[in-house]
């Protein structure tokens, strides 16, 4: 496994068993791609309880995702919540790399959320897949993330979000914008 040492940060690549999650839930193409770019770390300032996805591929997450809480150690994606945010900050990097402004994005809502409380993960649901993949495509950034990490949890833990089915095919196809939109 390959390290980087920066300061306080080190960062690695996929073990085997991470790059085989991501290509299981984001399909062959859009996961070879993840895996291709996606570099794991501890998250060590700020709210260390909260996962954070840097430009370049670079997910910091919480020492409690990682066995025994060390970075060099593989993430617990047996545990749903892991694989949630796991999943939810990869999609992340996926935005990115198909031309979304995630940082700006991202940025603007947690400010609103700050100054007036609006929720930049909260969004709509439906039972109606194809309702439910129109509210997929019109979210912000934080909303499709959720929207996927409520999909990836559900899966590990044994459910299934009928709504969320055409979600994981758009995502597979790396389509986070309908075709009119974009």
């Amino acid at each position: 496994m390959v390290l980087f040492h920066c300061a306080a940060w080190r960062w690695r690549s996929l073990a085997p068993a991470e790059a085989d999650f991501v290509i299981q839930h984001f399909g062959e193409q859009q996961g070879r791609r993840l895996v291709a770019h996606a570099r794991l770390g501890k998250r060590r300032l700020g709210d260390t309880r909260r996962a954070l996805c840097l430009n370049g591929g670079r997910i910091s997450l919480p020492g409690v995702c990682f066995e025994a809480g060390d970075v060099t150690q593989v993430l617990r994606l047996r545990h749903p919540q892991v694989a949630g945010m796991f999943a939810h900050e990869l999609l992340h990097v996926l935005q990115r790399e198909l031309g979304m402004a995630v940082t700006r994005q991202a940025l603007l809502l947690q400010g609103a959320y700050l100054l007036a409380g609006r929720d930049p993960y909260l969004y709509r649901t439906s039972a109606n897949v194809r309702q439910m993949l129109r509210y997929f495509w019109a979210g912000n950034v934080e909303q499709q993330a959720q929207m996927w990490q409520d999909h990836v949890q559900a899966q590990v833990a044994g459910h299934s979000l009928p709504g969320h089915a055409l979600l994981a095919q758009a995502v597979r196809h790396g389509r986070l914008r309908s075709r009119r939109s974009v």
